[in-house]
Order: structure tokens, then C-alpha cells, then sequence
């Protein structure tokens, strides 16, 4: 059916489906995003349970000494 009613139909649902793409690419974005940045906060918490182990052990020598 080719009437006014289903071309403006049609339309919007044209419109909707590249709406539908550029939120999909935002989510996939946002998504990378967020495991970058889950990724740096891992690596942020490994050099600190490093450090306070270095830390922990400097501590131990030092009350050894004592």
C-alpha cells in the first residue's frame, strides 16, 4: 500500500532504525569505556597490594633492628 499514511509509516520506522544504531554504538562505546577503565583500576590495585607489601616487609626489617 502506497497511501500517505504508510510512506509516513514507513518512514518513522526508518528513522527509528538508525536511531536504534547510533544508541547501539554509544552503549558499545560507553561499555569500552568502562572495561578500560575497570582495567586501569585493577592495575592501580595491584602496584598498591605491591607496595604495602614492600612496605609490610621494610616494616618488619625495621622492628627486627630494634
Amino acid at each position: 500500500n502506497n497511501s500517505p499514511e504508510m510512506k509516513s509509516l514507513q518512514a518513522q520506522v526508518e528513522e527509528l532504525k538508525k536511531e536504534m544504531a547510533l544508541v547501539r554504538e554509544d552503549a558499545q562505546v560507553e561499555i569500552m569505556r568502562r572495561d578500560l577503565r575497570i582495567t586501569q583500576l585493577e592495575k592501580i590495585e595491584k602496584e598498591h597490594q605491591d607496595l604495602n607489601g614492600r612496605l609490610q616487609l621494610e616494616l618488619n626489617r625495621v622492628k627486627g633492628g630494634m
